[in-house]
């Protein structure tokens, strides 16, 4: 190691010994010279500073104060134009108005122009100009300082922008008040001048025009003072440049200046630095060779310290390296004491540093996440061991990253990169997929957090931690997979062919193309399940899953809608000839047989297509249309396909398919009403409460009966609007009826196994204060035991949560006595068509053992349709406890219904 104190060439030895005496002789003429015009400035200064400093007291104050008492012009002039109201005038009123307004103020009013803006737009909506050069005042509107300067005439204008929220969209009002002489010299203290400049350009003096060309920046004549930034309103930010053109900016300053005072005569301090000259040319000689010479050999022990550190890799202070230090600090407390100091807590803490950043590094190691660095271009500068495992590769900096990325995901990642180094961004999250190395058809999906790394506000590289979230990434696609499939047939559910049926149809009104729905519900499925189990009816519905997709193009969606029920969609055609060759390819699928287990099973289906947009003009009716066509399929003895444009074209037809088009629209628009009709007591004739009754008024046809519209409803699938729009209306009159009514409702088949009916209908109890236990649903025969399983399960559940349950229409279905047995019911309700037979003897047999029935499972009996005295006497004796007909009521519109029961209950208190 080279030491520097041994050294005779040193460079700091050669000065403090070879070059003494002529450093001595620089010296005494720099210290002549210096302090003579040090001290004769020193003087001067202070007595032109202690000026000028009172003279800036006034000044700034009066600026501000100047501005403060323009902007509270400003204000008054608002409010007074607010007060009168013409700002809300139209135009071109508002602005004769206006122009009429400011002529008349021209003498008080202390501005030169004033214009009005657009709030939201910008737009210049008026302007008022009492100069005779009218600047360009659009340009004038997009400054936002309170100064603002017509560089097209070297004018500078006081700019007050005020905000009136008068009309809706709200004015910005802009009041101008040029700088000029009078008012820089009435700001401006006694015996000073005031100049306003913009760069080296004098924009407006206290002293006149003539000034303005006299004017020289720095003279020797004057002390002067610039102040850059000045806040010309308290609130704004300083000014402290112009924009005279794009690109083209310079400072804004203000200027004050006086004449020079020279107090002391320039010979009296000649001779005095003469004097303290010689004085310190001799203390210099006695004392300034001996302090460079320690000096410099204390300098060279520290240099000798530093590059001894440094060859040392700077991991450690060694003893030679701590001697040189101690040489250095002397003991002595002074400059180079300290840097000595400094340096040895520096040399300490690059020490500490190193093996922290060793055991950091060592701690990233054992990371399963992966902490790598690129260049600004995507290189790869570091990487810990988890980034090899990641790709395979031995190096850390193999090559660029792209070489790793998945080519579909590089333009992403590399973009974002781009936005770390341009600033754009302060840190990124993406996910993108890496290759295993030489290995393409494998690869990672991770996600990148990455940030930029800044020194000397410049982005020197960009530093992030990958982590592998491919175990992740599968289970997400999967759980999205699945909400948008059918978890058996792993075909599309309701929620991705809605999407995909918008799709088409957004598609074919642009291109003027047709598409095809069709409805397929496999014939006699039920059988299947019943006798060989669910489990082949699961296999089953796999394989007709995979057949009928087999007979579609690739761009068609074949969709299980729920059950035994499928959807084909087929967009893009070009006729309905198209569709009908579809169907054909479909229909010829069920000559053969489907064979599971040894065991061969007919496939048939009822199939019903409808086309948009000759049967309908939506997705919502083209589901409906396709819906009826293939009940009308199953009416004609199932195993076909039929055609909604087929039906639509038969007289019937053309009358159904009116009537269904009006449905679809009363339902959506709340037309279908709510009628009640009370239940009485048999035993003493009291009202127990009421049903709810759908009931239709059409236009042309008048009152539709509802066996007419009720079927037509659930064809067309709104049977779950109107049932909900009737739902709402009775719980609205229940909440108005005493406490001690009760209302009974149907249920439709749609609703009963519709997965949400439950909750819904406790949030609609809730909603209304209902107990549930005031709610009857009355669910037909054949609904509740046509799928007991699922029905019974679904009935329990309303049941336990207090809602009754009555069996609607029993005896006219295909019921069991036995799976009546497990259905949790309260009540059964004897149908309209026993109690009209009951007076001959094969109708009285038949509804005495209805009503056995009910005795004997413990059920309230109810019977509906009881039109006269003697027909109730009967069914009294025969143990009915509740009636219903035009006997007692007839069915009643709400304000019907509410009237009457204000009468019943007026009567029963008389009574």
């Amino acid at each position: 190691m080279k030491h520097y104190a041994n050294n005779p060439n040193s460079t700091t030895l050669r000065q403090a010994f070879n070059r003494r005496l002529l450093l001595l002789l620089a010296l005494f003429s720099i210290v002549i010279s210096g302090l003579v015009a040090l001290l004769y400035q020193n003087q001067a200064d202070k007595v032109n500073r202690a000026a000028m400093d009172d003279q800036l007291s006034y000044l700034i104050p009066r600026i501000k104060a100047h501005q403060a008492s323009l902007d509270a012009d400003a204000s008054h002039l608002v409010s007074t134009l607010e007060w009168s109201g013409l700002l809300a005038l139209p135009e071109p009123q508002r602005s004769e108005k206006l122009n009429e307004f400011f002529v008349a103020q021209a003498n008080s009013m202390r501005f030169e122009g004033v214009v009005l803006s657009n709030a939201k737009t910008g737009q210049m909506l008026f302007h008022y100009w009492s100069l005779k050069d009218k600047p360009d005042l659009q340009a004038a509107l997009q400054e936002t300082d309170p100064l603002w300067l017509d560089g097209d005439h070297d004018e500078m204008f006081s700019q007050i922008k005020k905000i009136t929220r008068m009309p809706d969209d709200g004015i910005n009002i802009h009041f101008f008040k040029e700088w000029d002489t009078e008012i820089l010299k009435s700001l401006s203290p006694l015996n000073t001048q005031t100049f306003i400049a913009l760069g080296n350009r004098t924009l407006v003096s206290s002293e006149g025009n003539s000034a303005l060309i006299s004017f020289q920046p720095n003279s020797s004549n004057y002390s002067e003072y610039e102040i850059e930034g000045v806040k010309f309103q308290e609130g704004s930010t300083d000014l402290t440049e112009v924009t005279i053109k794009p690109g083209l900016t310079l400072p804004m300053k203000l200027v004050a200046r006086l004449p020079l005072k020279n107090e002391f005569p320039l010979s009296y301090l000649l001779v005095a630095s003469l004097a303290i000259t010689l004085l310190l040319g001799i203390l210099i000689l006695m004392v300034l060779g001996n302090w460079l010479r320690q000096i410099g050999g204390r300098l060279n022990e520290l240099a000798n310290a530093a590059l001894h550190f440094k060859e040392q890799q700077r991991n450690e202070i060694t003893a030679e390296t701590d001697r040189l230090l101690h040489l250095a600090d002397a003991g002595k407390e002074d400059q180079i004491s300290l840097v000595a100091q400094s340096l040895a807590s520096l040399m300490s803490s690059e020490v500490i540093h190193g093996e922290e950043q060793q055991a950091y590094l060592q701690t990233l190691e054992l990371l399963q996440d992966a902490v790598i660095e690129l260049s600004l271009d995507g290189r790869l500068l570091r990487a810990t061991d988890a980034w090899n495992t990641f790709t395979g590769s031995t190096e850390l900096t193999a090559g660029n990253i792209n070489n790793c990325v998945h080519p579909e995901d590089r333009p992403e990642l590399l973009e974002q990169i781009r936005s770390l180094a341009y600033e754009q961004k302060d840190q990124i999250s993406i996910r993108f997929r890496i290759y295993r190395q030489n290995d393409y058809n494998k690869f990672l999906w991770v996600e990148g957090r990455f940030a930029a790394v800044i020194q000397n506000d410049q982005v020197i590289c960009i530093r992030g931690i990958v982590r592998d979230i491919t175990t992740t990434h599968t289970q997400e696609s999967q759980i999205s997979h699945m909400a948008l499939h059918d978890a058996l047939t792993d075909l599309p559910n309701r929620v991705l062919l809605e999407d995909r049926m918008d799709m088409a149809i957004t598609r074919a009104e642009r291109s003027g193309q047709k598409v095809a729905l069709g409805f397929i519900d496999l014939d006699h499925f039920k059988q299947v399940n019943d006798n060989f189990g669910h489990k082949v009816g699961d296999r089953l519905l796999k394989e007709v899953s995979a057949r009928l997709a087999s007979a579609l193009r690739g761009s068609d969606t074949l969709s299980r809608w729920g059950g035994d029920e499928f959807v084909v969609l087929c967009p893009d055609l070009n006729s309905a000839d198209d569709a009908k060759e579809i169907t054909q390819k479909l229909s010829a699928l069920t000559q053969e047989h489907i064979h599971i287990d040894g065991t061969d099973f007919p496939f048939t289906f009822s199939a019903g297509f409808a086309i948009y947009p000759n049967d309908a003009n939506d997705s919502e009716m083209l589901l409906a249309q396709a819906d009826r066509a293939m009940f009308h399929a199953k009416e004609q003895g199932r195993n076909n396909i039929q055609f909604f444009s087929a039906i639509a074209d038969q007289d019937s037809g053309k009358e159904a398919f009116y009537l269904q088009s009006h449905l679809v629209h009363a339902v959506n628009h709340g037309q279908i009403q709510c009628w009640l009709q009370p239940i009485f007591s048999a035993k003493n004739g009291e009202v127990l409460g009421v049903e709810a009754l759908a009931r239709w008024h059409e236009a042309e046809h008048g009152w539709i009966e509802p066996n007419v519209f009720i079927p037509m409803a659930e064809n067309v699938g709104v049977i779950d609007k109107l049932g909900q729009s009737v739902w709402q209306q009775a719980l609205q009159v229940l909440a108005k009826m005493p406490a001690q009514l009760r209302l009974s409702i149907n249920l439709s088949k749609r609703q009963l196994f519709s997965n949400t009916i439950v909750q819904q209908l406790l949030d609609d109890v809730a909603h209304a204060q209902i107990e549930p236990s005031r709610i009857t649903l009355e669910i037909t025969e054949n609904l509740a035991l046509s799928e007991v399983l699922y029905a019974r399960e679904r009935i329990a559940q309303l049941d336990s949560h207090g809602f009754g349950i009555s069996i609607d229409d029993f005896g006219v279905g295909y019921s069991s006595l036995s799976q009546l047995h497990e259905i949790p019911a309260n009540e059964l309700k004897l149908d309209i068509s026993f109690v009209k037979r009951i007076h001959e003897r094969t109708g009285f047999s038949m509804a005495t053992g209805v009503i056995s029935i009910a005795k004997s499972l413990n059920l309230k009996c109810v019977a509906e349709g009881v039109e006269d005295k003697r027909t109730a006497e009967l069914l009294i004796t025969m143990g009915v406890e509740m009636m219903q007909g035009f006997h007692y009521a007839k069915p009643m519109a709400i304000p019907d219904y509410l009237a009457w029961l204000e009468i019943y209950e007026n009567e029963a208190r008389c009574a």
